[in-house]
């Protein structure tokens, strides 16, 4: 879809360009309904398996649904039907989305998936205990619950708090987009991670979330600009912090819909270092 459309054109072959340069595979997950492919491809968790989920989410109820894609159908799609055997993955019937799901370890390394707490409310018939259970028995990982914005209608995580390496993770702008929710962000992981986090001073801008929502490859990062004065910082901040080179990529059209680079990919990783498209 994001290759076919004309209003992404520019975006797409940026991103073809950088994924050439760096020697990375990539495909297209065939007969997606929507461009975020992230939301509703199954996650990898730490043991390599892939966790398959009921993608049906509140945001899309209603003259919406058509934009649903169904997450084993998908998997199937790209991957084959053998990939849904057992050996490569896990199944559970909780309304989930991929976009809140970072795998990440803590300082003692502990594997860990941070999520907001909005998907207590996407699954109304369990008590929280009930999904906090069933998630760290598919997920085979520590749930750690930080706060969702209740004013972004998505709850993504992966829009507030990446992994940047064991026990380090990097934080979105809070201290220019809201004090008080950082704060409680900070508070939720609590003592287990090193926390740094993205700072644009009078650079920052509306639109500055976006630098967070980026795809880190194997040896460089795809960082979201668009045209904003905190561009150039947020790629000098992220390669420093992961220690790859930052390629910039022009992402106006996606923005606007409201993600980005991260929303719009999905990754096998071969190994634990190296993530596959």
């Amino acid at each position: 879809m994001l290759k076919s459309l004309a209003k992404y054109g520019q975006v797409w072959e940026q991103i073809k360009s950088a994924l050439e340069r760096e020697n990375e595979l990539y495909d297209f997950v065939p007969n997606a309904k929507d461009i975020w492919v992230r939301d509703f491809m199954p996650f990898q968790r730490h043991d390599g398996k892939f966790l398959v989920y009921c993608y049906n989410p509140d945001y899309l109820q209603g003259k919406n649904t058509r934009y649903i894609t169904d997450c084993s159908e998908a998997f199937r799609a790209a991957c084959g039907n053998e990939m849904l055997a057992l050996d490569f993955c896990a199944i559970t019937d909780l309304i989930l989305d991929g976009g809140n799901m970072i795998k990440c370890c803590d300082i003692e390394g502990c594997d860990c998936v941070i999520m907001t707490t909005k998907v207590l409310y996407e699954n109304p018939g369990l008590s929280h205990r009930e999904i906090l259970n069933e998630l760290e028995s598919c997920l085979q990982a520590e749930v750690i619950l930080i706060p969702w914005d209740a004013e972004e209608p998505y709850g993504h995580s992966d829009g507030m708090v990446r992994s940047i390496g064991r026990g380090k993770l990097l934080l979105n702008c809070y201290s220019e987009l809201d004090q008080n929710l950082g704060k409680a962000v900070r508070k939720a992981l609590g003592n287990r991670f090193e926390i740094q986090e993205l700072s644009y001073g009078k650079k920052f801008r509306e639109n500055s979330w976006c630098h967070l929502n980026y795809l880190e490859l194997g040896n460089a990062v795809l960082v979201p600009v668009a045209g904003l004065a905190s561009d150039r910082l947020a790629v000098e901040q992220i390669e420093r912090r992961i220690g790859k080179i930052g390629i910039p990529i022009n992402m106006s059209p996606i923005i606007s819909g409201g993600g980005a680079m991260h929303c719009i990919s999905w990754t096998m990783y071969a190994n634990s270092s190296h993530p596959q498209l």
